[in-house]
This record gives structure tokens, sequence and C-alpha cells, in this order.
């Protein structure tokens, strides 16, 4: 009784505590960074005990009808959303929030779902997702606290999983500034009335100091990380201490995010101090509090995360028999609770770890693991939670396997792993993207149906490992969908590269050349490594080697691109001077043709080029190059003799009807006129290029589709990459991404627009562009371009292609086109614009 009287007393009257004044904006420039460390203020308490906090009997859990730390009632949904999004189910948690967003119009609710929302995106490996969702956020947040910093703290959080460091420096920096000295108090006169941005102020300035703690120990520069470690380890103390205080603690109620957060910050502080040398017992304190606080809110995932950074840490430190034992230990708790998503991450550590011993062979057993592990993850739960993860990708896995197959010269399995690599990246790209193809194909949907199971499965057998039930349906999940996808490899070869990985051996894609042709499949290697390929024949493999690395490559193609007038405007009609003068040019054609030793590449009647790195978007309709196409891997020659059941010869669609927004394309008009003509139909023109059109001729498929209009490239989103049709007499962007969702049929794809070969180099070298979302289509052949292209010089180009396009002569007909085009006194940058991909119907 005398303790309730007490409070009732000490809570009359409530203050306000006083915050900062913030800045109210939402983009940071780089003049807002200063010396944050003249902003900094320790507090002068002792940091409180860990244990009495992880002792401490308070339920953590999230009850309908409480009040979460932001003042915010949790409703049904939002507990559906937090509950699962701690899970680890984040489509769940959308779901939830989607339904939530539904039936509210309060501001700050509905900022706390579009935050929520973001960091779910972030935990299933959606960047872009997450990028689109911050301008909302950040306006919510504005009406809601007058602020944004939340908001762009959770950005900067965002671009440290993204591994853009710096960006994530620069906003985790700006919000420090904006904050400045102030400091949560850790006593009160009486409980503040706002509360909620104390809360607020305070959450943006942690999770501040730990993205810059994280993103200087990424970069290897443990001490500025360690700084930053220790503030953020003060603050959280002083909310823990009051959260945690006898009477402060009824109006401070700590959100598990709080918990999670204080985790991985010990994480980077433990980790920095084993780079920095300090003795174990500091360290090993600081990985073990973080084991416990992800235990106190029952988070298995940052307990093999602790587990697997602290192997991380060894390694970084090069103390590589510690990072062995850490590692060990770090694989069986992953396995123990079927997290194969760090299973192959750790492996990949310990693989890297042998490597630095001496010890090969067991270094490449840990890549081998690795790479099967993820092999075994694609297309069933292709989500990664981040774009890399304790200092490794399934890049670093294929990228140590080339070189240990290099060096036994083992070129079937060297094949077999590049092939791997480029069609998990695809089927992962698909996935992560939640791309689900339009398909009439009850197989596939069943597929995807099978997809959901194992990914809800995989969730629950995390939560509760000695359910041998579980575990036993999972396993039978998995073993239908094998069996499914084996279905589909037979009822569509080309269909079935959507959700697994599908590769053929070297041996049968030998046997798929003819005698006087070759392969010739780059490898993928470091930017600073020299250039490899190998040079594949019917009877044999010879690895060649060239004297330029990829990065003096992708200089030299600058250079050149430049020097012939190549600009980056996106759109068609660029006009060009015939009269190019050579001896003003800093890099020749000639000079790109050395490099590359074109001579020996095209020593072949036809080539097949698997391109790798910048080699993606080299010209080489520009160099000595005879009959040739790019192939989006080796195997795919394996579909030469598919061939799309088709009623129609061609479609034509040109010069859309802009309404004014991009000009129009007369040139692209009379190119349409042309082609058109030599095929005796007519072309869709203007209004008539429409979507509907498309779709409605097309239906069962066509011999070729032709494009004559403006192409669009995104590199920060490649699957947005589109070209340009009519609605409503305006602009309609027929995205690579609602190809992918809705094929369209045909043989040969002509895409006679600007930078419609562009693509973004996905981890393992396959392409994300329009391209390929044709070749999914059943796509044997397609003319796309690197650049801008020149109206009558394309008119041109395409009269002598259509001649033995039509009869399915596709790289006959570009050899044919280029060195016409030639003769007549084109400049490069006009005949080198085009590049073919794909496979001649003849």
């Amino acid at each position: 009784m005398f303790r309730y009287i007490f409070i009732v007393l000490f809570f009359i009257g409530c203050s306000e505590v006083s915050l900062p004044q913030t800045s109210k904006v939402d983009s940071v420039n780089n003049n807002d960074i200063k010396d944050l460390k003249s902003t900094l203020n320790i507090y002068p308490k002792d940091l409180i005990a860990y244990q009495s906090i992880l002792d401490d009997k308070k339920d953590l859990s999230i009850n309908v009808g409480d009040s979460n730390m932001y003042g915010i009632e949790i409703s049904r949904e939002l507990k559906i959303a937090y509950d699962s999004y701690l899970s680890g189910d984040g489509e769940t948690a959308l779901e939830a929030l989607k339904t939530l967003k539904e039936k509210t119009k309060d501001t700050k609710l509905l900022w706390q779902i579009s935050f929520l929302e973001i960091k779910t995106y972030i935990m299933l490996g959606l960047g872009d997702d997450a990028v689109a969702q911050l301008p909302q956020c950040i306006q919510y947040e504005k009406e809601s606290f007058n602020s944004s910093l939340n908001c762009i703290s959770l950005r900067g959080e965002l671009n440290l999983w993204l591994e853009n460091y710096e960006e994530a420096k620069k906003d985790s920096s700006f919000v420090l500034n904006s904050i400045g000295k102030w400091e949560l108090p850790t006593s009160f006169m009486s409980p503040p009335s706002n509360m909620d941005k104390l809360v607020s102020t305070t959450t943006a300035q942690l999770r501040a100091y730990t993205t810059l703690a994280g993103a200087y120990n990424q970069q290897s520069n443990y001490k500025e990380s360690l700084h930053y470690s220790n503030e953020a380890e003060k603050r959280f103390n002083a909310i823990f201490y009051v959260s945690n205080h006898w009477l402060y603690g009824k109006f401070l109620n700590l959100h598990i995010d709080t918990y999670y957060g204080r985790a991985n910050n010990l994480l980077f502080l433990a980790s920095n101090k084993v780079a920095l040398n300090y003795e174990e017992n500091e360290y090993k304190k600081d990985f073990d509090t973080a084991v416990k606080f992800f235990e106190k809110i029952d988070y298995n995932k940052g307990i093999a995360t602790a587990l697997a950074l602290k192997a991380q840490a060894f390694n970084k430190a090069k103390r590589y028999d510690k990072c062995n034992g850490a590692g060990k230990i770090a694989l069986d708790y992953a396995l123990k609770y079927d997290f194969l998503d760090f299973v192959w991450r750790i492996e990949t550590l310990r693989g890297d770890t042998f490597l630095k011993l001496g010890q090969k062979d067991l270094a490449y057993l840990a890549y081998k693991r690795a790479n099967d592990t993820i092999n075994s993850l694609t297309g069933s739960l292709a989500k990664d939670n981040s774009k890399r993860a304790f200092g490794v990708g399934k890049d670093d896995i294929t990228y140590n396997l080339i070189k240990l197959n290099i060096q036994n010269n083992d070129y079937d399995q060297l094949f077999e792993n590049l092939e791997n690599s480029r069609a998990r990246a695809f089927v992962d790209m698909l996935s992560n993207s939640v791309i689900k193809v339009n398909s009439s194909n009850e197989t596939l949907k069943d597929i995807y149906t099978l997809d959901k199971q194992i990914d809800k499965q995989r969730i629950l057998n995390s939560r509760d490992i000695t359910n041998v039930q579980n575990i036993k349906l999972l396993e039978d999940f998995i073993s239908k969908r094998k069996l499914l996808v084996e279905r589909l490899k037979k009822e569509d070869p080309v269909l079935s590269t959507t959700i697994s990985i599908w590769s053929n051996s070297l041996k049968n894609t030998q046997n798929m050349l003819e005698e006087d042709e070759s392969i010739v499949y780059f490898l993928p290697l470091k930017n600073n490594d020299k250039i490899s390929y190998l040079k594949i024949r019917k009877d044999e493999v010879i690895k060649k080697d060239l004297d330029i690395t990829y990065k003096q490559l992708d200089d030299k193609l600058s250079l050149l691109l430049r020097d012939i007038g190549v600009n980056t405007k996106t759109t068609r009609g660029l006009k060009v001077n015939k009269k190019v003068l050579n001896s003003k040019m800093k890099i020749s054609v000639k000079d790109i043709d050395n490099d590359l030793n074109t001579k020996d590449i095209f020593d072949t009647n036809k080539t097949y080029i698997v391109s790798s790195n910048n080699i993606y978007f080299v010209p080489w309709g520009m160099l000595n190059s005879k009959r040739f196409s790019l192939l989006p891997n080796g195997s795919w020659l394996n579909f030469k003799d598919l061939k799309q059941k088709t009623k129609k010869d061609i479609l034509v669609f040109a010069n859309p009807n802009f309404g004014g927004e991009l000009a129009q394309l007369d040139g692209a008009n009379e190119e349409a006129i042309k082609v058109a003509n030599i095929f005796n139909v007519k072309p869709f023109l203007g209004d008539n290029a429409t979507k509907e059109n498309l779709y409605n001729n097309i239906k069962e498929g066509v011999d070729i589709l032709h494009f004559a209009t403006h192409g669009v490239f995104y590199k920060n989103n490649p699957l947005n990459s589109s070209v340009i049709l009519s609605k409503n007499s305006l602009p309609y962007y027929l995205s690579a991404k609602e190809i992918y969702q809705n094929p369209l049929k045909a043989n040969l794809v002509v895409l006679s627009a600007c930078h419609t070969g562009l693509g973004e180099v996905s981890n393992s070298n396959d392409i994300i562009g329009l391209n390929r979302s044709f070749f999914i289509n059943g796509t044997k052949t397609i003319l796309s371009s690197l650049w801008a292209i020149d109206d009558i010089g394309t008119k041109e180009f395409m009269s002598i292609f259509y001649k033995y396009a039509k009869n399915g002569e596709y790289s006959k007909g570009y050899i044919q086109a280029r060195d016409y085009l030639k003769t007549k006194g084109y400049p490069s940058s006009v005949y080198g614009a085009f590049v073919l991909n794909g496979i001649d119907i003849k």
C-alpha cells in the first residue's frame, strides 16, 4: 500500500523533457557530416551489471491491448506482425501490416507500420522494396514527431546491409549531428509527457551509433568501429537502466527489438576487440552477453549470427586456429536448427581459413559443401537475409572453387561450378524480387505452392527442433519438389530454369558444338585479376590468359566509348558525325582488339561468348569479329533444337504515341515500315503500338517480334528496364519484370531501341535485364543495343539483317549488316551499338 501511494504522489504533475532541435529534411548532404567526436557526451554513471538485466523476469512478450514504447496500442495485426518479424516469417508480417494499414488513418500508427515494413524487407533481403517504402515512412515520421531522424537512421542501417558503407556512415553521421550532445535522462522529477518523442530520438541515436560501428567494422577500421560501438553501449546502458528501474520502468516499456539492437552492437564491440588483440576475457564477455540477449528474446537466429561473427572476427584477425574452432561451433549450431542459409556462409568462412593455412584439400571440401548447401536452398528458399553476411557471399564460393579447379586442371568440375553458380544466381534473383512467371503450366503452379509450404515449415522447425514429425514433413516437401522439378524439366526445359538449377555437363555441351564452332567462356574473377577464359571446342578445352585485368579493360572501354562519341542519352535519334578523327582518340578499336586477342577468340566459323564481369558490355561488333553471339550460359546451347510453335511471321511495333512526354521517332516509323514490307505485313504504329495489341496478336507466338521505340535501362533496378509502348496516347513502360510475369513468345526479338542490351551483373555473373526476360520466354535470339542508336544507320542495318534473319540465319545477317555499314562509312558507334544474343535457328 505504501509503495502504491508513493508512486501516485511521484507522478502528480507531468513534466516534459526537452529534446534537441532536429532537422526536418529527409536528404543528407556531405556538408552535413561533421566531426562526431566533438558532440559525444559520456554518461557519468557506471555501467550497470548485465546480469541484472538478463535475470530480470519482466515479460517481454507483446500482448494485444498493451502499448509499445511509442505509446501505440498493440492490435491483433500488430502483434502478429511483431511476432512474425522476430521469428523470421516475413511474408506473414507483411500481410498483417497490409491489413492493419487498410484499417487506420492514425499517422503515428501508419509510421510504425511503414517502419516495420522496411525492417521486414531488410530481413527478407528485398532492398529495392525497402528503399521504395522510405519516402512514405519519412513523411509519416515528420507528421508524428516533427523529425525524420528515425527513418534516416533506418536508411543508414539498410545501406549497411546492402554494403553501401559510405552512405550508411553519411546517414548515421547526419542523425547524430542533428541530435548533438543531447542524451536520454537517467532520472526524472516526474514522468515526461513526451515519452514517445524521447524514445523516438533515443532509438534513432542508438541505431545510428550501431550502424557506424558496423560500417567501420566491415571496412576493417576497427579503432573507429570500437569507438562507436562503445558510445552505443553507453546509451544502450542508459535506456536499459531507465526501463529496468523499479520506478522509471513503469512508464518506459522496451520493445524486444531494443534487446536485439544491443545484442548486435555487442557483437561489433567484441569483433573489434578480437581484431585489435584484446585479452580473451574482454571480448569473450561481450560475445557471451550478446548470446544471452538473444536467448532472452528466444531469437535462435541471433545466436547463430553471434557464433558466426565470432568466427569471422578470428578470421579477420588472422587467428586461423581460433577461427576453425569457433567456425565448427557455429556450424554445429546452424545445422542443429536447420539454418542452412547460415551453413553455407560458415562453410565458406572455414574454406577461407583452411586456404590461409595452406590446407587446399580441406578448403575445397568446405567450399564444395557450401556450394551444395546453396544449391539445396535455391528455389525452395532463395531469399538471402542480406547481400552478404559474415564477410562472405555466394560469389566468394564460386571464385575460390574456380581458383582451385584451375590449379587442379579439373575443367569438368570447373564448368559445372560455373554453370551452377549462374543458374543459381538467376533463380535467386527471381525469388528475391518476388516474381512469379505467369504460366499455364500446372507443374510450375504446384511448385510455387510447395515453395510456400517449405518456407513456412523451415520457420516452424527452427522454433522447435525436437519435433520429429515436423522434420519429416519438411523432408517430404523437399523430396516432392525435386520430383516436380524433374517433371517440369521434361515438360518445358527453358521454363524450369526459373525455379531450379539447371546445367549440362561439359561433355554434353561440347557434343552440341559443330566442328567449326567454339565457346569462349570468360571466368568470373576479381577486378584486379588478369582476364581468363576457357576456349571450348568439340574435342578440347584450353584455358587462355590475357595480359589485361578486368579493371584495366573497364577503363579502356570507358575511354573508347567517350572518344567515338557515345553518350548516355536514353533516346533514339542520335545524330552522329560520320567523320571520326581517329588521330584524336586516346584508345583505338585496334587497342581493344589486341588487348582481348580477338584473333584467337574468333578463330572458328562461329563463336559463342559466355560473358563475365564487364565482358557483358564489350561492343564486339566494333572489333575484329566473325560470326558470333552471346549466351547467358554454356548450357544454353542445349536448347538450340527447340523452336517456338508460331502462326505468324512477324509483329512490328514502332514510334508509339508518347503524348509529348518523349520525343516522337520519325526514323523508327520509317524503319518499321521498311521491315514490315519485307514480310508483307502491317506494322503497329502510333496509338496502335500498345501493350494490348501486342498481347492480343502474339498469342501462341510469332517467329519475329520487332520493337522500334525508346528504351530505358535502370542500373539500380534493372528489372524495371523497359521498351516503351503507348497507352491512352501516353508512354507505357513494358518492363523486364512484366515480361517475366507475362511471357511474349518469339523465336527472334529485335529491340531496336536504346540501351536494351544493358543489364546489371548479379553475383555469380548472371545478367539481369530485358534480354534475360525474353530468353525465359523461349526466345532463341535477341538483337539489342548497348547505347543510343542512330536512326538512319539503324534503318540500313535492319534492311540487310532481315535478308538473312527471315530465314533463321541471325548471326550471318548480323555480320553482313555490320560490314555493310562499315563500307558505307558509318562510324563504329553506329554499327557497334548492336549485339546479338542467343542461337541461330539455321
